[in-house]
C-alpha cells in the first residue's frame, strides 16, 4: 500500500520548491546536520570501496533519509530535494565514476546550502524580528509548486504541535492539474495531511515499540491512469481506528450491533460528526472535514476511496476525470537529471 515510487521508468515533474525556514528549528537542524554529514561521507566512502555491501547501502539510506525529514522538517526544502534525489541516484544507478562524481557534487550543494543558513542564523540573532520564526520567502510560479510548500509549511505546524517527526513526499508522474483544481483541491490536501499527523502517525516511541522507523512517512502521489488522474495520500500509520468509528456510528443510530465488512466500517470517516480523536484540539476532533474532503472530489466530477491496514497506515485514493489536467506540453524530467 505504501510502496515508494521511484523516478526510473516512471518520470517525475521537476518542482521549483523555496526555502520557508522554521528559525526556531534551525539551530537545532545545523547541529544535526554536523553531525551526519560526517557520518554520509564516511558510508559513501565505504560503499564505494565495496559496492555490494547490502549493509553499507542500508546505512547510507537511513543517514540520507533521516537528514532528509529534518531539513524539510526545519523548511530546508532545497537541501531535502538535494538529498531526495541523492536516495534516487543510488536506487537507479549502477556504481561508477558518474554516480560518485554526482553524490559529490549534491554534497557540496548541500554544504553551499548550509552555510548559507548559517549566516542566515547569525543575521537573525543579530537582527530579531517580532515574530521570529521565518526567513523571507519566495513564491514559485508553478501552481503545484505553491501548494507544495503550503502543505509542507501544514506540515511543520501541525507535527511540530503534536510533537511529531514527519516527513512528507511528493511525486508527480508526468501529470499537471489545472490551476482551479488545485486551489480547490488544496484545503482537502491540508485536511488529509493534519488527519495523518493527529490520527495516523504514531509517536516516537509507539514507533519503536512496532519497530518502525522514529520519522513518520506521508506520500502523495499523482499520476494519470487511462482516462482519470489519480491521486494516492498514504502514510505508515496505525491505520484507523475501526473499533472507534463502530462505536461512535451505534451511538449516533447509524449502525446496529451487527458485524459489519471492515470496508464498510471505513466509510464512516466521511459521515459528518464521526470522528476517532479522543478530545477535540485545534488540528482535530470535531468530525468535520473528511465529508468537505468528499464534497470537493465529487464537485470535480470525482471519487474518493479509503483502505486501511491495523498498524501499516491508510490510503485515501481519490480519482479525477481527465479534463482536470492542463494541457500535455508541461514540463517534466526525472529527478535522477536534477
Amino acid at each position: 500500500m505504501n510502496s515508494r515510487v521511484r523516478p526510473g521508468k516512471a518520470r517525475q515533474q521537476q518542482l521549483t520548491v523555496n526555502d520557508d525556514v522554521e528559525m526556531l528549528l534551525l539551530p537545532v537542524f545545523l547541529e544535526e546536520a554536523d553531525e551526519l554529514r560526517p557520518m554520509i561521507n564516511e558510508s559513501l566512502r565505504a560503499l564505494r570501496a565495496e559496492p555490494g555491501d547490502d549493509s553499507q547501502r542500508q546505512l547510507i539510506n537511513r543517514l540520507l533519509h533521516t537528514f532528509k525529514g529534518s531539513a524539510r522538517m526545519t523548511g530546508a526544502m532545497r537541501i531535502g530535494d538535494i538529498i531526495h534525489t541523492m536516495e534516487d541516484r543510488l536506487l537507479v544507478a549502477a556504481p561508477s565514476a558518474g554516480l560518485w562524481g554526482a553524490l559529490n557534487d549534491d554534497l557540496e550543494r548541500i554544504n553551499s546550502l548550509l552555510e548559507a543558513l548559517r549566516e542566515a542564523q547569525l543575521v537573525a540573532e543579530a537582527n530579531p524580528v517580532e515574530d521570529g520564526s521565518k526567513s523571507e520567502q519566495v513564491t514559485a510560479d508553478s501552481p503545484f509548486a505553491r501548494m507544495s510548500e503550503r502543505l509542507y509549511r501544514t506540515l511543520r505546524q501541525t507535527a511540530k504541535e503534536l510533537n511529531k517527526r514527519v516527513n512528507l513526499e511528493l511525486i508527480v508522474n508526468d501529470v499537471e492539474l489545472e490551476g482551479r483544481v488545485l486551489e480547490k483541491m488544496t484545503a482537502p490536501f491540508e485536511h488529509l495531511l493534519r488527519n495523518a499527523i493527529a490520527h495516523g502517525v504514531e509517536k516516537e516511541q509507539q514507533r519503536i515499540d512496532s519497530d518502525k522507523e522514529l520519522i513518520g512517512e506521508i506520500q502523495l502521489c499523482l499520476r494519470q491512469e487511462n482516462d482519470e488522474v489519480i491521486v494516492e495520500f498514504s502514510d505508515d500509520g496505525r491505520g484507523l481506528n475501526l473499533a472507534a468509528l463502530r462505536a461512535q456510528a451505534i451511538k449516533r443510530g447509524l449502525l446496529n450491533e451487527a458485524d459489519i465488512p471492515e470496508e464498510q466500517l471505513e466509510q464512516l470517516i466521511f459521515i459528518p460528526g464521526i470522528s476517532t480523536a479522543e478530545a477535540v484540539t485545534g488540528v482535530s476532533g470535531r468530525g468535520i472535514g473528511m465529508d468537505v474532503v468528499r464534497s470537493e472530489v465529487t464537485a470535480l466530477g470525482g471519487r474518493i476511496e479509503v483502505h486501511s491496514k491495523p498498524g501499516q497506515g491508510t490510503q485515501f485514493t481519490i480519482h479525477l476525470p481527465a479534463h482536470t489536467l492542463v494541457s500535455h506540453k508541461t514540463r517534466s524530467r526525472s529527478a535522477i537529471d536534477l
